[in-house]
């Protein structure tokens, strides 16, 4: 089947290019293009046209189908100025250039290219929407651009195609510590199926980089779970990363980013300085429970000491107060007895003083 039309498709160009039939012109509704003969001029769509048309018109751009599957040829083909050489790019998914070819416009102002031939999906040529832009080099500013698909299975005659999501997300820390191994973590679905894969294709083309350098994570991605894997890398610099996390699996690729900074002072170490001086200050705070428990034990025996004196003290007053009411008492009692001693010895003295008194006189 695939030889026939490659076939047909090289019948036709020989066609085209001899002027012996012309193509219609562009719809812009990207169905499938049919060859019409030009000898009838009732036949709307088959009317050439002049070099003043073609000029306003720029050049009229069209493709042999817009779903292409592998082992397909990509044919373009049109009208425009003749002589005009026509610039011919292809663009990936991604944006990335494919394929850069050139055609140039026949005297009859007629152009045939087979462009090329779509390889089977690899991870450079994944299956997807691919563009083709054509420039004039006549005219910079005219530019036509075609979106083609390109998609496994059959080749099927309308613009259908069987379409798979391939879906990757990447989840790592923003900040992280130079020279310091973290972990990055990318989930792959397909059609919203985790994908099981042992194979190291499946992200082999995941990259670090950060200005010139690149760091390759090929054979570094460890699978964790179904659909789930992560890989352990270290930045050597500080600086900013992106982080690119690229799958390619059943034909087709996608992929995630994120930006990562590298630091000597990450938050990582300021974390564990935190972490280090927490654990300080909790081993301080249970010193200081310690010592407020011995205060307290202190305080509570400073408190037991006091109550003891002072009840101490209040029974020494009261043993003084009593001794002191016994003196009283005992003094008492000695002054009662001293007392009439004391008169007797009074009396005893006048009564000398007076014997004396008469001695004395009688002696005269």
């Amino acid at each position: 089947m695939t030889n026939h039309l490659r076939l047909l498709t090289a019948i036709i160009g020989v066609l085209v290019m001899t002027g012996v039939l012309l193509l219609p012109p562009i719809n812009y509704n990207y169905d499938y293009y049919y060859i019409r003969n030009s000898g009838s001029d009732s036949d709307n769509n088959t009317i050439p046209l002049s070099l003043t048309e073609a000029y306003a018109a720029r050049f009229t751009l069209k493709i042999n189908q817009r779903v292409y599957v592998p082992d397909d040829t990509l044919i373009v083909y049109g009208s425009g100025v003749p002589k005009d050489n026509l610039i011919l790019s292809l663009f990936d998914p991604n944006g990335g250039t494919i394929r850069i070819d050139f055609v140039t416009v026949n005297d009859e102002g007629n152009f045939f290219k087979e462009f090329i031939l779509w390889p089977q999906p690899t991870k450079n040529f994944p299956y997807g929407q691919y563009t083709l832009r054509v420039t004039s080099t006549i005219q910079s500013s005219n530019i036509e651009e075609m979106q083609v698909i390109f998609a496994p299975g059959l080749a099927q005659p309308s613009t259908a195609a069987e379409s798979h999501n391939l879906v990757v997300k990447l989840d790592s820390p923003t900040l992280v510590a130079t020279n310091s191994t973290f972990r990055i973590f990318v989930q792959v679905t397909y059609d919203g199926a985790l994908v099981n894969s042992d194979q190291p294709e499946l992200l082999g083309s995941s990259h670090i980089h950060s200005g010139n350098q690149t760091i390759n994570l090929v054979n570094k991605f460890v699978k964790l779970h179904e659909g789930i894997y992560y890989a352990d890398v270290a930045l050597p610099h500080d600086g900013s990363y992106i982080i690119h996390a690229i799958a390619f699996y059943s034909g087709y690729q996608s992929h995630d980013s994120k930006v990562v900074s590298a630091s000597a002072s990450s938050i990582g170490t300021v974390q564990q300085s935190v972490n280090e001086l927490n654990e300080k200050l909790q081993s301080t705070n249970r010193d200081l429970a310690g010592l407020q428990l011995q205060l307290n034990k202190t305080d509570s025996t400073l408190q037991s000491a006091e109550s003891t004196i002072r009840s101490s003290v209040e029974d020494t007053r009261k043993e003084i107060s009593d001794n002191i009411n016994q003196v009283r008492d005992a003094s008492g009692q000695i002054n009662s007895l001293i007392i009439p001693v004391l008169a007797l010895i009074s009396v005893i003295i006048a009564l000398q003083i007076s014997l004396f008194a008469r001695i004395r006189a009688s002696y005269r």
